[in-house]
């Protein structure tokens, strides 16, 4: 009985250490802003929940989304990795080096609840190296239907028909397109989301690209695309102050009909019917961008992930921390309120929400695949963002927007040594 006594004595005395170690730790966690601030402030409740139940605090730096990637390359360059910080999944995640900074995650428990493309999203080499609770989404044309209906205005299937449409509503007061340009990012989603049109053309492009046997300026339709564009520029269809717009002013012109529509995803709506209950968004649908004879329907492969640094000295804790976040009822708490990303969930065991935009899009497109932001190695949003954003100001030309990515890629590329 001494001995049992002694014992446990001994199992409380660990157990209490344990606990008090714990609340001295501080994960460091960086993500870009609308990655963890959209739609909802589920991210901060759950890290208050989390805190709560383990004592352990979590730091997190929410950088501006256009300052995020070179912010991130600079803090893993200088050595002050955060114990977690958020990457694009797919390809896009390679310019972070993760054979150096990402932890294998295969072994936890959560990888075998993932879905499918959860799955193809975060494996790097054959390893699981990300924590995902995003969703397969799509860029494309979100607008007004009861707008479109009230003026007669149907989808348009090319861009002749597009100018067409913009040309009546700007007639009627009502800007086309807003467009949050300020963040060079989404300029970017335009090009991103041509990607699989311009595959459809090529055989193999995502491959060659991949492999640095073709560049950017040889494929035509790049061009041809990006010459849309400016010239719907030019005639007014993005809004005024497009290049100076934010993303946040984006709620109002939706959702009090100053716009009729918005590069969005497909649940964006759903947060416009937050700040504007009395707009119909929820009877809103989606058209591919209708430029360089683009007909697709490009999607991610499943949005952005969390990582954990490999060589953390709190990596237990990050892994405790992403075994709280897939715990069934966080997931469920976080889909609910994060309505953003809720039609295609990460994990089998949430059911999907999918919306008349979604469906939309998918009707009105001949075909599908994963943009380029996801699928092409050594993209970057806000560089590419930065070069269009040149062009509508007419500082480049589109074959020298072309020109200048291949130049940024091939530097990786040669870092590389490929």
């Amino acid at each position: 009985m001494k001995k049992l006594v002694s014992l446990l004595l001994v199992l409380a005395m660990v157990l209490s250490c344990a606990g008090a170690l714990a609340e001295d730790v501080t994960l460091t966690f960086a993500a870009s802003q609308n990655w963890v601030n959209k739609g909802s402030e589920i991210d901060s409740e759950l890290i208050a929940k989390f805190e709560e139940e383990t004592g352990i605090k979590i730091d997190l730096q929410v950088i501006p989304d256009d300052q995020y990637v070179n912010v991130l390359k600079t803090k893993l360059g200088t050595g002050e990795v955060p114990d977690i910080f958020y990457v694009s999944g797919g390809v896009g995640a390679a310019k972070f080096m993760p054979e150096k900074y990402f932890a294998d995650l295969s072994g936890e428990d959560w990888v075998s609840r993932y879905v499918e493309y959860a799955r193809q999203g975060t494996t790097i080499d054959g390893k699981i190296m990300g924590f995902m609770t995003w969703n397969v989404d799509g860029w494309g044309i979100l607008y007004n239907k009861k707008l479109y209906d009230d003026l007669g205005l149907s989808v348009p299937k090319t861009f002749e028909e597009f100018c067409t449409v913009a040309d009546k509503l700007l007639e009627n007061g009502v800007t086309p397109i807003y467009e949050c340009g300020k963040d060079a990012w989404h300029w970017a989603i335009y090009l991103s989301s041509y990607g699989p049109y311009a595959a459809s053309k090529h055989e193999g492009l995502y491959e060659k690209l991949n492999k640095n046997e073709i560049k950017f300026a040889d494929i035509p339709e790049f061009a041809a695309f990006l010459d849309d564009l400016k010239a719907a520029y030019d005639k007014g269809y993005f809004g005024e102050n497009s290049l100076a717009n934010p993303w946040d002013a984006s709620y109002e012109a939706l959702g009090t009909g100053k716009a009729a529509g918005f590069l969005g995803y497909q649940s964006y709506q759903n947060e416009v019917k937050e700040k504007y209950p009395d707009c119909d968004a929820e009877q809103w649908e989606m058209y591919p961008i209708p430029m360089g004879d683009n007909n697709m329907y490009s999607h991610s492969a499943g949005g952005n992930m969390r990582v954990a640094y490999k060589d953390s000295p709190n990596l237990q804790y990050v892994l405790q921390f992403f075994d709280f976040l897939a715990r069934e009822d966080n997931l469920k708490e976080f889909y609910a309120k994060a309505t953003h990303i809720a039609a295609n969930p990460s994990f089998a065991d949430v059911e999907p929400t999918a919306t008349l935009a979604g469906q939309s899009i998918v009707k009105n497109t001949s075909g599908q695949g994963m943009e380029m932001e996801y699928g092409v190695l050594y993209w970057d949003n806000t560089a590419v963002g930065t070069y269009i954003q040149e062009m509508l100001l007419g500082t480049k030309t589109s074959q020298q927007v072309l020109e200048a990515i291949d130049t940024d890629r091939q530097k990786l590329f040669d870092a590389v040594g490929e």
